[in-house]
């Protein structure tokens, strides 16, 4: 199989800055992504499919546009350029141009390279800001719901030590009386075989 001619780096860091671009913008299809991801890489389908861990007919059916790929499939082709599946804004097409609601500021900072790391940057310290906040909320409800437990425990305990006639569940300590004698054994019938 042959390698396709190598394209020179300044075009390849052209070519995956725009991808990205579309990307982060939400106007990349998975179609031309995985096209373009090929054509970055300078390989063939068969090539870059076993460089990713998939299939070749995935990939050509990725491209064909004729693909249902898993998320997995997606973001283990994805991964090797940063990427991965996610919800994006949906695209209205207003008078023949394309309108992107939330997308747009992301689309602005990312006009060069320096605004795009930017870009990722800013979305990441959110991100992080996000699940720190989320960690702290988490330990606080754990940490009450230790101190009810707690309570809870204590009160069970001085509830025993009082000697309450109140049985507490557990183990041999069942509230159904032991009155075997009024249970009836369960018996079946057996049927008798039809005769001919």
């Amino acid at each position: 199989m042959s390698r396709r001619k190598p394209i020179d780096k300044t075009q390849i860091r052209e070519r995956r800055n725009r991808m990205l671009e579309s990307a982060a913008a939400a106007r990349l299809s998975l179609t031309e992504g995985v096209r373009e991801m090929r054509a970055i890489s300078g390989m063939t389908q068969e090539d870059f499919a076993r460089h990713r861990g998939v299939s070749a007919r995935v990939i050509k059916a990725l491209e064909l546009g004729q693909g249902n790929p898993t998320m997995a499939t997606m973001n283990r082709i994805g991964q090797f350029f940063g990427l991965e599946v996610a919800f994006v804004p949906v695209m209205s097409k207003a008078q023949g141009d394309v309108v992107l609601q939330p997308a747009d500021d992301l689309v602005a900072m990312a006009s060069d390279d320096a605004g795009l790391s930017k870009a990722i940057l800013v979305q990441l310290k959110q991100d992080r800001d996000n699940a720190a906040a989320g960690m702290h909320e988490l330990a606080e409800a754990i940490a009450e719901f230790k101190h009810q437990m707690k309570a809870t425990l204590q009160e069970l305990k001085q509830t025993a030590a009082a000697g309450d006639s109140t049985q507490l569940p557990g183990p041999g300590n069942s509230t159904v009386p032991d009155d075997t004698a009024t249970t009836k054994p369960l018996v079946r019938a057996r049927k008798k075989p039809r005769s001919p």
